[in-house]
């Protein structure tokens, strides 16, 4: 076991900063600056509820009794947008959910590369209108409607809306 200490803890710590860093495919700076501030006001949460809940364990087991800890709700989560294309595909996230006094939390111009995916951190309980396309102009968009409670990944591929506005006769 020890042999493989070593191999664990930097798959581990290689894992660990994967996992914390910011989106390297979002181009527009307000937005990229709103996600590492969104991931760091996550990783405190975290931090805070682990060492909540190890305290409320000791404490109990020094007292031999019990102790309730009900964790708080979170408040934000990681979506996966994923490129199943040959084309680069062109993102905006726009909501009505405001983040600050004078900013929606909207995120612009993300640029996912071909057959690669992008990891979003959003807050819980929002609803997001996701324009996509295969070129930077705006006037070919396509948009959805997605739901952060609902949705883990999302995979983006030019024509998908218009086949869910086909009517059935059509296909």
């Amino acid at each position: 076991m020890k042999k493989h200490l070593p191999y664990l803890l930097t798959i581990s710590i290689l894992l660990l900063f994967q996992s914390c860093s910011s989106p390297k495919y979002i181009y527009d700076k307000s937005s990229y600056e709103r996600q590492k501030a969104l991931q760091s006001s996550r990783g405190g949460n975290i931090f805070a509820e682990v060492m909540v809940g190890l305290g409320s364990a000791f404490v109990g087991a020094m007292l031999e009794c019990e102790v309730d800890y009900v964790p708080s709700e979170q408040q934000f989560k990681k979506i996966n947008l994923i490129n199943p294309t040959n084309d680069t595909i062109y993102v905006n996230m726009l909501t009505d959910l405001v983040w600050d006094d004078k900013n929606y939390c909207d995120f612009m111009d993300i640029r996912i590369p071909p057959k690669l995916n992008c990891k979003v951190m959003v807050p819980m309980h929002a609803a997001y209108n996701l324009y996509f396309s295969n070129t930077p102009q705006s006037d070919d968009d396509e948009v959805i409607e997605i739901y952060t409670t609902d949705v883990k990944r999302f995979s983006l591929y030019p024509g998908m809306t218009l086949e869910a506005n086909t009517p059935s006769e059509e296909k």
